[in-house]
Parts: C-alpha cells; sequence; structure tokens
C-alpha cells in the first residue's frame, strides 16, 4: 500500500509526504542512542572550517551548523524521503579549495557558498521537472565520472596532508591514533572479515568515526595533546550575529559573475547526488525483500525537489554548500541494515531514520556539555572526515575506468580539478576525453539504471 492510500504513513501534500514524529514516525531507541552520538559530533566537523577560513566564532559557527543541519533533519519529516540525508562528502574538499583559494575571507565566500547552493538548487529542479537527468547522466563518459571522484579524493588529501598539515605538527600521536583507527575499522580486509564471527567488532565497525574520536581523546588526554574543559549550561546561538556575517540577507547577494564562476562546480556536486542517489535505492532494494510488511518508495525527480528547496532555504539563512545532500552512506548502511533485520528491531525505515536524527531536534547544539566534550576533537574529526572521503573516493573511482589510457586520463582531470580553476579542468577534460581518449557524447543510449521510481 503507498503512503497516498494509507495516512497511517504520513500525509499526502503534492508528491511529498509529511511525517509527524511519535504519530507517524516511532521512537527507536538503538538508533536515537547512535544518532547524538555518531551524527551530532560528525556534523560539527564543520566548526572549524568556519572559524578558520571564513572568519566566524566558535558559538556563530555553531549557529550556522545548527540551521543547515534542522534542515537536513526536516527532509525525511517535511518530505518524507527514506534516505538518511548528508553532506555530499566528496563535493566537499572541492568547494573548500575553490571557495578559499578564490575569494579572499569575509563576505565573498559566504556569497560564494549562497550562489552555489543557488545553482545547485535550481539544476536540481531544472531536471527533476524536465525529466532530463537519467539521459544527461547516461551521457557522462565513466572516465570523468572518475575523474570528479579522483578530484575530491586529491583535493582532500591536498587538504589534510599539506595545507593543514600542522595539525600532525601539534597533535602527532592523537592524529595519527585516530587516522589508523578509522581506516581499520572502515576499510580493513582483515577486520571486514572478523565482522561475521565478532560481534563486537561488527559493532564497532558500525560507529563510523566514532571509534576514531574515542581512540584519539584516549591517546591525546594520555600524552597531553588534548583536554577538556567540560562546561555546563545551555547554549544559545547567536543567530542574528551568524546571519549578519553570513545571510545574503544582511552581507548582499551574489553578483551574476558569480554564479557564472561556480556554476561548473554546482554541476559536479548534482553528478555526486546522482550516484548517492543510485546508491541509496540500490540498498533499500536489495534489503526490501527481507521487510515486504514495510514498502519503500523511492523517486529521482521527487528527491531533487526536497533537494532544491533544502539548498535554496540553506542558501539564504545558513550558506553551507555542500551541506544539503541526499545521502550519507554510512549512517543509511547502518539503518537499512537494522531495518532489514525485521520489524521487531525496527517499525519502519522512515522511523529508523528519524530516529538516528533525533526527531529533526539537534539537541546537541544547545547542550554545552555536549559541545565542549566533542569541541578538543573538532580538527581531528575534520581530517579524519576528509581523509577517509578520500580513501574511499579512490576505492569508488578506479571501477569506474576499464583501460590504462582511461585511467591517466582520470587522474590528470582529478589533479587539475582539485589544483586549478574549475574552467581550466574543463577546458582539460575536454581536450582529453575527446581529442584524446575519443569520448563523444552519447545521448540516444540506454539510460542509466536505477532512477526511476520503484514501489514495492
Amino acid at each position: 500500500m503507498s503512503d497516498q492510500t494509507n495516512p497511517s504513513r504520513g500525509w499526502r501534500w503534492g508528491p511529498f509526504t509529511f511525517c509527524v514524529p511519535f504519530l507517524h514516525l516511532k521512537f527507536v531507541p538503538s538508533q536515537v542512542i547512535q544518532g547524538l552520538v555518531v551524527a551530532g559530533s560528525t556534523s560539527m566537523i564543520m566548526a572549524p572550517v568556519m572559524i578558520g577560513y571564513f572568519g566566524l566564532s566558535f558559538q556563530e559557527a555553531v549557529a550556522l551548523i545548527l540551521v543547515a543541519n534542522s534542515l537536513l533533519a526536516a527532509s525525511f519529516i517535511f518530505f518524507g524521503d527514506a534516505f538518511a540525508p548528508g553532506m555530499l562528502t566528496p563535493a566537499f574538499p572541492l568547494a573548500l579549495t575553490f571557495i578559499v583559494s578564490g575569494y579572499p575571507e569575509g563576505p565573498e565566500r559566504f556569497q560564494a557558498m549562497t550562489a552555489l547552493s543557488l545553482c545547485l538548487a535550481a539544476i536540481a529542479v531544472f531536471f527533476s521537472l524536465t525529466g532530463l537527468s537519467k539521459r544527461v547522466m547516461a551521457s557522462i563518459p565513466g572516465t570523468l565520472k572518475a575523474a570528479i571522484i579522483f578530484g575530491a579524493a586529491i583535493s582532500a588529501l591536498d587538504r589534510v596532508f599539506v595545507k593543514d598539515v600542522e595539525l600532525f605538527q601539534t597533535h602527532p600521536a592523537s592524529a595519527c591514533t585516530a587516522l589508523a583507527v578509522a581506516l581499520l575499522f572502515t576499510f580493513s580486509t582483515p577486520i571486514q572479515q572478523l565482522r561475521g564471527r565478532s560481534r563486537l567488532i561488527d559493532s564497532i565497525c558500525t560507529l563510523g568515526l566514532l571509534p576514531g574520536f574515542v581512540a584519539a581523546a584516549l591517546v591525546g588526554m594520555a600524552v597531553g595533546e588534548i583536554q577538556f574543559d567540560i562546561q555546563w549550561g545551555w547554549l544559545i546561538p547567536p543567530m542574528g550575529d551568524m546571519m549578519a556575517k553570513a545571510s545574503p540577507l544582511y552581507i548582499g547577494w551574489p553578483p551574476l559573475a558569480m554564479y557564472l564562476e561556480v556554476l561548473p562546480l554546482a554541476f559536479v556536486a548534482y553528478v555526486i547526488v546522482f550516484g548517492d542517489f543510485v546508491t541509496g535505492t540500490e540498498m533499500i532494494r536489495n534489503a526490501q525483500g527481507a521487510r515486504p510488511d514495510d514498502p519503500v518508495e523511492t523517486n529521482f525527480e521527487r528527491t531533487q525537489l526536497n533537494l532544491a528547496v533544502r539548498n535554496g532555504i540553506s542558501a539564504v539563512l545558513a550558506p553551507l554548500f555542500p551541506y544539503q545532500g541526499v545521502l550519507w552512506t554510512g549512517v543509511h548502511a547502518v539503518v537499512v541494515g537494522v531495518w532489514k533485520s525485521g520489524r521487531d528491531k525496527m517499525a519502519d525505515l522512515r522511523s529508523g531514520i528519524a530516529s538516528y536524527y533525533c526527531f529533526g531536534i539537534p539537541l546537541i547544539y544547545v547542550c554545552w556539555p555536549m559541545i565542549s566534550l566533542i569541541r578538543p576533537l573538532m580538527e581531528i574529526a575534520l581530517m579524519l572526515t576528509l581523509a577517509l572521503t578520500a580513501f574511499a573516493c579512490f576505492m569508488v573511482a578506479a571501477p569506474l575506468v576499464k583501460k590504462p589510457l582511461e585511467m591517466v586520463c582520470a587522474l590528470v582531470i582529478g589533479y587539475i580539478l582539485a589544483m586549478f580553476d574549475v574552467w581550466i579542468a574543463i577546458a582539460v577534460a575536454a581536450f582529453l576525453l575527446v581529442a584524446v581518449n575519443g569520448n563523444l557524447p552519447r545521448w540516444g543510449k540506454r539510460e542509466a539504471p536505477a532512477p526511476e521510481a520503484t514501489e514495492n
């Protein structure tokens, strides 16, 4: 039974479904606990970025993240999509490098974030209303898709080990420990083989970045690199001060030339959006057979409108591109895995996702004890996110190329995209793909799989 004929699953409005916490969305205690610790801690990685590169104070950065995260968490309440939403992680290092190297600190950097978010929203609306998204994605050569992802990986590594290498100089033991533990429990083949035989190892692996945080905290305290100063009470985020520095309502709207400058990067982010949707849909499809009692519908056109609304509002209130993405892959995988195990573990998929995001109420951003506990680890969390993003991007991009020449072209384009102006990368990509590799657009070919609506 679809949501439209089953009001117990939510109230339909247009193509969307409005789901009320505790009425349509059930409480799943295990997901709430994980969400408070993992989701809250991980989302704070943007604080050092906002402080170090955009000139906000710590409390202003928390206010901006609070608004952006509230919009993110509202997606499954107001729109009903059965995805665990998150940041467009591969686009993050590209966007950070592009903005920091191209614009001076202050209003211009926030205007660039606004322009990027609005461009992405406009692209999503255009392709959703025209239905061209599947055809356009099918026409992009695998070499170019690999190049975009390689570029994100190279940009992330450059940020971690070159531009922000001071972290390893000031916190060598805790930073290296965090990176080693996170890599082991995320990518290590021997560890992954142990998951099937050890419930403890499996539980640790499902916690994402949290084991790295804990290891960094313990080692950092032992060697004196990290000190905790727990504060008590409630934080009242300075929304007015934050918006006065970041919102286009106060600092002015981006000039037309800026929209043209950021448009290629916005399209790169859209390609990543498409890939995230396909990934999330396949996870649901693979688990759906075990849960015929909870049919889940996915539709790319609807998801794009959801994405566009969130990015449009965020561009005005809290410009934080590329925070308003479609999928947090790790969290989605964890929630879908529990959902697949049976109704006794999770009533329905949307309830599990909503519980993980604490029903859209990001308490961590107003609770000083939780903020002060996480604060000393924020720079390590950012480093971990970027490093693991690079590792994951290399693994995703490598299978997309089939021949040595394609691999060379993809790596060169990716390097240019990470290190030079995006228009230069486009010119290099056009030359290498057409003149060297022999790729031509194939508009009449078979459409890419999976983005069409699925209903069980």
